[in-house]
């Protein structure tokens, strides 16, 4: 017996200690961690979903205002008679304000009209506002910015928002 006992303990030996168990502290740490990053994004999605509500709504609002000027041109040929009170007509669901002053709403569209050029303002929320330009034989301009008004959409020059 003896001998298997040795033949034992020089096998143990050769294999060194038994090894100690690994936590799995680890795999918590990082499962965790995602976790909460997880349910930080869910947040973040649905905490700004408003603002691209408003973001789609505004450009709406510009790009219903921006046909019924091009269709005012097409039967005029000047962009002259897209004013407020010719615009409300053909689109009433939106209100229309002159070119100086400024827009308070994602349905209320400030234009400024001459005879060459068309512009109009949408304020998104207090201090963001986009815009769009439109001059005869031209793509139609778009921008962003902090006032709201149709006279500061001329300066919209970007070929997208």
């Amino acid at each position: 017996m003896a001998a298997d006992d040795d033949l034992i303990r020089a096998y143990d030996e050769e294999l060194g200690p038994e090894p100690i168990p690994r936590s799995n502290k680890g795999f918590w740490v990082v499962a965790g961690t995602m976790l909460v990053g997880g349910m930080f994004l869910i947040v973040e999605i649905f905490a700004n979903r408003p603002l691209a509500n408003s973001i789609g709504h505004a450009q709406d609002s510009l790009r219903r205002a921006q046909a019924a000027a091009e269709i005012v041109h097409s039967r005029t040929a000047s962009f002259e008679a897209a004013d407020p009170a010719s615009l409300e007509e053909d689109v009433p669901d939106l209100s229309f304000l002159p070119g100086h002053e400024e827009s308070f709403g994602l349905d209320v569209v400030s234009v400024s009209a001459s005879d060459q050029s068309w512009a109009a303002a949408v304020q998104t929320r207090p201090g963001a506002c986009f815009y769009i330009h439109l001059r005869v034989g031209e793509d139609a301009r778009y921008g962003a910015g902090t006032e709201c008004t149709g006279e500061a959409a001329l300066l919209a020059e970007d070929p997208r928002w």
